[in-house]
């Protein structure tokens, strides 16, 4: 009789490797994190024109969005999804970026998110973060719920409703709001998904003569979920107006 004590050598790497990332991405978080809180938070915005500041939300707007990585199915009542997120935007307008004081055009942001399920099909969840080099820090919520089950061959879909703004800034400020419909099908320890929404994002420099702007960007994303017992792994590619950001996230699911 085999020693139920004993890992076959596979499970043994496959642990490994589990625990080895991990831990990489965790030190990446706090690498990025530490830096983020003593940056230069925009000290230069006002030398931006009124146009550029229109460019410069619209770059704000995609770093600065709430992001869930997580398919379009309710965790149900017992649910509950706790995960580190890394995301990096490449930013378009990058003149106008380097000239506010935003630092790289190739923006890391660290998050730690947690989702709680809910009766009833809903979801809810929390986010913190920080903008790698930018000084800006973030806080956010969300709202899902599940419209559609998933069956046996066709796919789910749910509505999710984000919050995020920036704290401890002095410089610049921004909120955003967002409504998604997610379509995803679960397979067998796999879930991909898609989804479309819009993102409302208000910016305002304080202490200077440019106008507060508000932009509407339309939002389109792909993703997968991988489940392993009680560990998932994450990533996702969305697009937020013109800018692109690529996220991967691990997770614990029960």
């Amino acid at each position: 009789m085999q020693n139920p004590h004993i890992t076959t050598p596979p499970i043994r790497f496959l642990r490994r490797a589990w625990h080895g990332l991990l831990a990489s991405v965790g030190m990446t978080c706090f690498s990025v994190m530490a830096p983020a809180i003593s940056a230069a938070e925009f000290n230069s915005v006002r030398q931006l024109s009124q146009g550029a500041f229109v460019g410069l939300s619209k770059d704000l707007a995609a770093v600065t969005a709430l992001r869930a990585l997580s398919p379009g199915v309710t965790l149900g009542v017992l649910g509950f999804d706790v995960g580190i997120e890394a995301s990096v935007t490449r930013i378009n307008g990058s003149e106008a970026w380097r000239r506010a004081g935003g630092g790289s055009v190739d923006v890391v942001t660290p998050r730690l998110t947690i989702h709680k399920g809910l009766a009833a099909g809903f979801d809810i969840g929390a986010s913190l973060g920080a903008a790698g080099g930018t000084g800006l820090q973030t806080i956010g919520g969300m709202v899902r719920f599940q419209l559609i089950d998933p069956g046996v061959v066709t796919p789910g879909a749910t509505i999710r409703l984000t919050g995020n703004r920036e704290i401890g800034s002095s410089s610049v400020t921004a909120r955003s709001l967002g409504v998604d419909v997610v379509i995803a099908k679960p397979l067998v320890v796999i879930t991909p998904y898609i989804g479309i929404g819009s993102v409302r994002t208000d910016t305002t420099a304080p202490g200077t003569t440019l106008t507060g702007v508000s932009v509407n960007l339309t939002r389109t994303f792909v993703g997968f979920d991988l489940r392993l017992a009680f560990a998932t792994l994450s990533a996702e590619a969305e697009k937020i107006g013109s800018t692109t950001t690529i996220s991967g996230k691990i997770g614990f699911r029960f």
